[in-house]
């Protein structure tokens, strides 16, 4: 399986869903037995969502399963913590798994007050915010469980570490004048996680152009100069010019993954100006 730690996951908002996805999650830890949904909709529950018992010994754990936009407040932990007193056999920890965001301050809150919520409430408290959620789904462990839930990463190039690339058509003018067309692909090529930059491995993570009028190509970083493109146009102006329009491009792989298709990209006059004045001995 490819490293993953580089994709971001879409936060799940159905409350549900996301219970069903903790659980699995839970059960491809491997560490416990008897994990089970607490009754059903509409029963008591006692603040348990999930619970299991770890492998071996006679301890329990809770889990409570919180789809939330906003942050998990002091307030919301000591709240459960009551309910889950009354569950019935005792709870060694209780974790509330969430789809809000990490925050320092409620990490804070469960290091300086954990101690105090062992003795008050008889259980270590936990916090999996939907960052070390999105961090398991990523282990190889639960990839059966990121297939499930996830499947449109799988039809993702990026996942599979191939190369994407579209084709445009591409305008170049001076003003609000065109004066040059170019018919070209850019693409991306994912990153290489495993540290071999070996072979093809070098280009991983690069962004190129094909320049299908001249037959050329290159790959270039961001920011983009027009020296990294020398070997893909034999124009220096219009070297100029296009990494001029790559750099304004506000998220180059939201557009590589864009239907956009024909594109216009004008420089002033000034621009224009300054160029030949600086190139004026060539």
């Amino acid at each position: 399986m490819r490293d993953l730690r580089h994709l971001r996951i879409t936060k799940i908002k159905d409350s549900i869903t996301f219970e069903y996805l903790c659980k699995e999650i839970i059960e491809s830890f491997g560490g416990y037995e008897q994990v089970q949904f607490n009754g059903r909709p509409g029963q008591p529950q006692d603040g348990v969502d999930i619970f299991a018992r770890k492998n071996g010994i006679s301890e329990w754990i809770g889990i409570q399963c919180k789809v939330r936009e906003s942050d998990i407040s002091e307030k919301d932990i000591i709240d459960e913590l009551q309910k889950a007193k009354g569950f019935n056999p005792k709870l060694a920890s209780y974790h509330i798994y969430t789809t809000a965001s990490r925050d320092v301050k409620i990490q804070e809150v469960i290091r300086a007050k954990y101690d105090n919520f062992l003795e008050e409430f008889g259980v270590k408290v936990k916090i999996v915010f939907w960052e070390d959620i999105a961090d398991f789904l990523k282990e190889e462990s639960c990839y059966r469980v990121f297939h499930r839930y996830y499947k449109e990463f799988f039809a993702n190039n990026e996942t599979l570490g191939h190369g994407i690339g579209k084709v445009i058509n591409l305008d170049l003018g001076i003003g609000d004048s065109t004066d040059s067309h170019y018919e070209i692909m850019v693409g991306k090529i994912p990153k290489e996680k495993s540290g071999d930059f070996h072979g093809a491995n070098y280009y991983k993570g690069c962004y190129f152009l094909i320049n299908f009028l001249e037959r050329r190509m290159e790959t270039f970083p961001i920011p983009c100069f027009p020296s990294d493109l020398e070997q893909c146009f034999s124009n220096k102006f219009d070297r100029f010019r296009i990494s001029n329009w790559i750099n304004s491009i506000k998220d180059i792989n939201d557009f590589i993954y864009s239907n956009e298709s024909s594109i216009q990209s004008y420089i002033s006059k000034q621009k224009y100006k300054e160029f030949m004045d600086d190139n004026i001995e060539e």
